[in-house]
């Protein structure tokens, strides 16, 4: 058996297991952020939406926002639409580029959607 002579080093070294020990943690959850966004005087709609690039299958965990429901695209292919935020929970995503957009309430110019991924 070894006897670690240089005890300074075993803060620094337990620092560094529990930083390894969490990563995969936090590198399981992401969030995937849409608008719409109607111009005032047209019926164009603007959507945005940063798309994130999933590596492994992941689940739905969560979906708020002020809308009439959402839809989620896989690269350019509209893959799920919901009429109302609780149903897409629980719904899983395989490996790809998605991109989530809100349906607009009737009278309202601007929604948002955002879809917690697990």
């Amino acid at each position: 058996m070894r006897i670690i002579k240089n005890t300074k080093w075993i803060p620094v070294l337990l620092l560094i297991g529990l930083f390894f020990l969490n990563l995969p943690i936090q590198a399981q959850w992401t969030k995937l952020i849409g608008e719409q966004t109607k111009q005032q005087d047209t019926a164009k709609a603007e959507l945005k939406c940063i798309p994130i690039k999933i590596t492994k299958t992941m689940r739905i965990d969560k979906v708020t926002g002020n809308n009439d429901g959402f839809w989620i695209q896989k690269e350019s292919e509209t893959i799920y639409k919901f009429g109302d935020m609780k149903e897409a929970v629980g719904i899983t995503l395989k490996p790809g580029t998605y991109y989530a957009y809100p349906i607009l309430k009737p009278d309202e110019r601007k929604s948002q959607v955002v879809v917690s991924l697990r």
